[in-house]
């Protein structure tokens, strides 16, 4: 067998085995630890304000990491978990603002920029490029050029 054909082999087994590692991972049901990481990290601290509650290193954060555990162990859904704390903290408490009604502008504010930014940039290239006509002599001097001319 030659070594092109044993390379090829390697990496069909390869990518074969990587795709059926990536499909048990996904499929598989998240532990709770997982669950509650993920959690903690949609939900932003209510002392640090710019963090999340898994990255915040105050008392609090470590309280409501404690709480959300407890109401996974309890067998919250996701969904209720975070109801529970827009319901207590308000929508600020959420990292990424919910999509629609007062933050619809947020999502679509980058949108509306790089379309208007795209449109200035596309305008300006089209205003720079000349639409000039050539004179007659330079016409001449252009073509004598291109003949090798040298006059």
């Amino acid at each position: 067998m030659s070594d092109r054909a044993r390379t090829w082999i390697a990496a069909v087994v390869i990518g074969a085995s990587l795709a059926t590692i990536v499909g048990i991972l996904a499929t598989e049901d998240p532990s709770p630890r997982d669950r509650v990481d993920a959690l903690a990290s949609k939900l932003r601290c209510p002392v640090c304000d710019t963090e999340s509650i898994a990255d915040s290193p105050s008392a609090i954060a470590r309280d409501l990491q404690d709480l959300i555990a407890e109401q996974v162990a309890d067998g919250w859904t996701d969904q209720e978990i975070i109801d529970f704390f827009i319901a207590t903290y308000g929508e600020r408490v959420l990292l990424d603002p919910p999509a629609g009604g007062r933050t619809a502008f947020l999502w679509i504010a980058p949108l509306v920029a790089l379309a208007i930014g795209t449109v200035i940039i596309l305008g300006r290239r089209r205003r720079s490029r000349s639409t000039r006509q050539l004179t007659p002599e330079e016409r001449r001097r252009v073509e004598a050029a291109l003949r090798g001319d040298a006059s």
